[in-house]
């Protein structure tokens, strides 16, 4: 048997979450660790390509909400150096935080784009 790759958990879908804007909005959240939402689309490149080192300094962690290929997730990884990318489905956080759209930075004090 081969070992389980990230690629066997290709393609991700989040059916809950697309590209879109995302209201700035306080949350309490204490002890969360940083985190963001990004898909395999051009808007979350940008946002991603833009963000990278305040993303960074906060030690955001990301998730990758849509993304069919490792070439995708790939090309993503390439903009961001220094921050872990994750491929997972975003629905249970859509669902628990209120998201609907993503590029997305959630934080313990708040959600924003």
């Amino acid at each position: 048997p081969h070992p389980f790759s990230e690629a066997d958990m290709l393609p991700v879908s989040s059916a809950l979450l697309t590209p879109g804007r995302v209201e700035r909005r306080s949350i309490q959240a204490p002890g969360l660790q940083a985190l963001f939402l990004v898909g395999d689309d051009e808007r979350s490149r940008t946002w991603l390509r833009q963000r990278v080192d305040s993303l960074q300094a906060l030690g955001a962690v990301g998730l990758v909400v849509n993304v069919n290929t490792a070439e995708g997730l790939a090309r993503l990884r390439d903009l961001a150096p220094g921050l872990t990318l994750s491929p997972a489905s975003g629905d249970d956080l859509a669902q628990r935080l209120d998201i609907r759209h993503y590029p997305v930075l959630i934080t313990a004090t708040g959600i924003e784009q």
